[in-house]
């Protein structure tokens, strides 16, 4: 096929890959903390004075893009999103290709791209939740403890794509790149340090392996340099050696994400199958330059992992020793059905087979997009849209949260098609009443849970916050919280319709079919 054809089969392949995906609505899930620098940058509402918005940026240069993206329209980052889906895709279907034994066909790329994309549809994730109350086909393409590569929408953590470019560039001869690109993904967040120096480590020591030794460590020099503005950056906003440094890693790793942080929290059944599917996938290329080298980052954070288990570290912990596994399962996926058609080479027959449900994936990923089958949130646009129309720059609203009640809860599912998580005892779920507030209305907030700060004494703070919120909620607005509220800059107070408050210094203002906000007189 000549190349220019074969370019239009690839984008083709990728635009149908990304439509059966979706994506999720603006200001869904983690959006609410990472978009959040780039709004106030950007001028949106009031957040250039949100106490948040002016904690230190743990991700700078997305903020700076999403700050690019608010001049034009919020919207812009739904095609932008849109994209790296594309090119994750196109990473994925170029590393495939140096697996080995895998025919080079057009019918063998379209039936890949059929059963790739099954992985990641939609509509089967919609049908999984609906007929067995868990979504499986999401542990084929996301980590364990709840980290990921894609996930609903655009964040940071969407271009650990590089890192799948990485593998693939690694894998056709290019090192050079590889190691390039892999410190890359570090500059959009900070936490694919240890995955991208892991994924490095793999090439220098496959390419000396192979004899390669001077240009694997140039290779490894260049991540190096790549990389080395990120950890400046990183040790000077956010210090290990700050005082208040022991006790905010306890809380981050213990209250705010347990659920990523402790093995305890978040290994299971399903998460013990997710890493006999990476050992499987990579005992099928171990034999390969580039398998040998996912084989030593394997090993890396396994080894790290174990001794987390025995130092018990919240600064290890933190460092997320197991986030290598948000690379190795999607490839360990992609491996093992690059391999099953290469056993089992597709009759010319098979091409339409493989077109026709690529085609329904697609049809499937418009039907769950326009009858909003996923991506429940709760619906709070009529406060939201009183509290954008009636916020001045001095407002502070205080809204009712709480820590959430996690218990015992184990494991790491996906919301991403169920019901908007409420607060239960015992699970591992965050409710999200309220965590659009600030994006959503551009006003003031004073605490929530969800969206939390980076910087140790900033993160005291947060908790303090949290537990101020926590303390008046319980009250219901005591008389003697006047003092308190004013102390603490809170202009405005949000209560559930359900449990109101009777205090002489709330004023009514709003009343709404599920919120009342009280002025503070």
């Amino acid at each position: 096929m000549p190349p220019a054809r074969q370019i239009i089969e690839a984008v083709l392949l990728a635009f149908a890959f990304a439509v059966a995906h979706t994506l999720s609505p603006l200001f869904y899930s983690n959006q609410n903390q990472y978009l959040l620098h780039g709004a106030a940058l950007a001028g949106d509402g009031h957040l250039a004075h949100d106490w948040l918005a002016n904690t230190r940026d743990p991700t700078p240069l997305f903020s700076l893009l999403v700050a690019v993206a608010y001049q034009v329209h919020p919207w812009l980052l739904q095609p932008a999103y849109f994209s790296l889906l594309m090119s994750y895709f196109l990473a994925v279907r170029w590393l495939v290709a140096a697996v080995p034994g895998f025919p080079n066909t057009r019918v063998a790329r379209i039936s890949f791209a059929s059963l790739f994309t099954l992985t990641h549809a939609a509509i089967l994730r919609w049908a999984s939740v609906e007929v067995a109350g868990v979504d499986y086909p999401w542990y084929l393409q996301a980590g364990v403890a709840a980290q990921y590569l894609l996930g609903p929408g655009i964040q940071p953590s969407a271009f650990g794509a590089l890192l799948v470019f990485a593998a693939a560039a690694f894998a056709h001869g290019r090192p050079v790149l590889a190691c390039a690109l892999a410190a890359g993904t570090c500059w959009f967040h900070s936490t694919y340090l240890l995955p991208a120096g892991l994924l490095v480590c793999g090439f220098v020591i496959a390419l000396s392996q192979d004899g390669q030794t001077r240009v694997g460590v140039f290779s490894g020099k260049i991540s190096l340099g790549i990389v080395v503005p990120v950890v400046v950056y990183t040790l000077w906003r956010f210090s290990p050696f700050d005082r208040h440094s022991d006790e905010a890693l306890h809380l981050l790793a213990n209250v705010r994400i347990p659920h990523h942080c402790l093995p305890s929290r978040w290994f299971d059944v399903v998460a013990a199958v997710q890493l006999a599917w990476i050992v499987l996938g990579l005992c099928f290329v171990w034999r390969t330059t580039f398998g040998r080298a996912l084989v030593i980052a394997a090993l890396g954070g396994s080894l790290l992992t174990g001794l987390q288990l025995v130092v018990r570290s919240d600064s290890l912990a933190l460092a997320f020793p197991w986030r290598i596994s948000v690379l190795l399962v999607p490839l360990a996926t992609a491996i093992i059905t690059a391999k099953l058609l290469a056993y089992a080479p597709p009759p010319k027959c098979a091409e339409r087979v493989a077109g026709a449900v690529l085609l329904a994936l697609v049809a499937g990923g418009v039907v769950v997009t326009a009858c909003g089958l996923g991506y429940h949130t709760v619906d709070e646009r009529e406060l939201y849209a009183h509290i954008r129309a009636t916020a001045e720059p001095d407002h502070v609203y205080l809204i009712p949260t709480d820590f959430p009640k996690v218990g015992s809860g184990r494991g790491a599912v996906s919301n991403t098609f169920k019901p908007a998580p409420r607060a239960k005892e015992g699970t591992n779920q965050i409710p999200v009443d309220l965590q659009r507030f600030r994006l959503a209305t551009g006003a003031r907030l004073y605490v929530d849970f969800k969206s939390v700060p980076y910087g140790a004494a900033e993160v005291k703070e947060w908790h303090r916050r949290m537990e101020f919120a926590v303390r008046f909620n319980a009250g219901l607005g005591h008389g003697s919280d006047y003092g308190w509220l004013k102390a603490e800059g809170v202009t405005h107070v949000v209560a559930p319709r359900s449990r109101p408050f009777e205090s002489s210094f709330l004023e009514k203002v709003y009343h709404g079919d599920s919120y009342i906000v009280y002025r503070v007189e």
